[in-house]
């Protein structure tokens, strides 16, 4: 007698108990299976899209870290950034710039998360950075812009003018007959307008922190949003700047500066430092200025009063994101401008853990 299957009426849903085909447990299994092989997949692809997954293998972070020109004691100090992160893949890291500034951002943040103190939050950073410029340093010895055409559009950019005046511009487009540049004002706020065909000496940075120089010309000028642009020639030998010890990175920010009068060593006497009492007097004079760029070592301030060369000074600013910073600086050239005043370029001598914590964070992009 042969079996037939029973069919059992639930609702509007048939259940078979027999017969041929799959049984219901048989098809939960399947589905189950299917589920499992679909979340494997999709862990697999988040881990992989950062650089990250829960492995961490130290030997070829190491590996990598070293490569990339690091000395031991950065290696090692890193190594705990990349194992609290879950950095996977760091020879990919270490060889890309983007990955590589959002793993030091990543870590600043980490710091900011674990540190036990501010003052150890502080040296911490303090460390991350010394380490991300020695990858500046190593990264700018190997230059690849050759040519105003490989520009991009927002890429600040500074020029000087015949007389040695210095103008931060910012480049509004790159075409093929030139470089399209914001224009300039002088100091009484006035829109510069150069005649077609002046000689300029152009300057920039590029994303590696790298300088870069070429001489160009005024090709002409052009509407651009319905305002008047400058328009640079192009120039196909644009030769690279001898590196900087620090990366620097344009900005536009408001600062107070003082004269310091530094008092003269006696014969025979260690030579006073700013900033203490006995060797420097500030001036209760305040002048304001401009910052047009930045960084670890120093300042550019565009004003209306420079002090010459050989001068001391006491700058109050905020570097972004930072809060309010204060630093003794010498005046290390100055470049006029037109009508009056002109650029001053300030090295440190003196300034705080925690203000070169600041500036190094906004010219990495850490506080953006």
């Amino acid at each position: 007698m042969t079996a037939q299957p029973v069919l059992i009426q639930l609702g509007s849903n048939l259940y078979s108990t027999g017969g041929a085909g799959f049984g219901s447990s048989t098809m939960i299994v399947i589905g189950a299976a299917i589920l499992v092989v679909i979340l494997i997949v999709v862990i697999r692809k988040n881990a992989g899209g950062l650089g990250r997954s829960s492995s961490f293998d130290k030997h070829s972070f190491r590996r990598a870290a070293r490569s990339a020109g690091l000395p031991e004691e950065d290696v090692r100090f890193l190594e705990y950034f990349g194992k609290a992160l879950s950095l996977s893949n760091p020879e990919f890291v270490f060889r890309n710039q983007q990955k590589l500034d959002a793993f030091f951002k990543d870590a600043y943040r980490h710091i900011d998360k674990a540190a036990d103190s501010e003052t150890d939050a502080d040296e911490r950073k303090a460390r991350l950075f010394a380490a991300r410029e020695r990858l500046t340093r190593v990264s700018a010895q190997g230059g690849t812009v050759r040519s105003t055409r490989q520009l991009g559009r927002g890429a600040p950019l500074t020029f000087i003018a015949p007389g040695e005046e210095s103008y931060p511009s910012v480049i509004l487009a790159v075409e093929p007959n030139g470089i399209v540049v914001e224009p300039v004002s002088d100091s009484y706020g006035e829109a510069l307008r150069f005649r077609r065909g002046t000689r300029l000496t152009c300057y920039f940075y590029a994303q590696s922190h790298q300088g870069y120089q070429f001489a160009t010309r005024v090709a002409g000028w052009e509407k651009m949003g319905g305002k008047d642009a400058m328009v640079l020639a192009h120039s196909d030998s644009v030769s690279a700047l001898p590196a900087r010890r620090h990366a620097r990175r344009e900005m536009k920010a408001p600062c107070t500066f003082y004269r310091v009068a530094v008092t003269a060593a006696k014969s025979g006497a260690k030579a006073p430092k700013v900033g203490q009492r006995s060797a420097a007097k500030v001036e209760n004079i305040p002048y304001p200025g401009t910052i047009v760029d930045i960084s670890a070592g120093g300042l550019g301030i565009q004003t209306a009063n420079p002090l010459p060369a050989g001068e001391f000074v006491k700058i109050t600013f905020n570097p972004g994101g930072g809060g309010a910073q204060a630093a003794f600086a010498k005046v290390i050239r100055m470049n006029k401008a037109r009508n009056f005043g002109g650029v001053m370029h300030v090295q440190f001598v003196k300034i705080s853990r925690q203000g070169l914590n600041a500036i190094l964070s906004y010219v990495y992009g850490y506080a953006d």
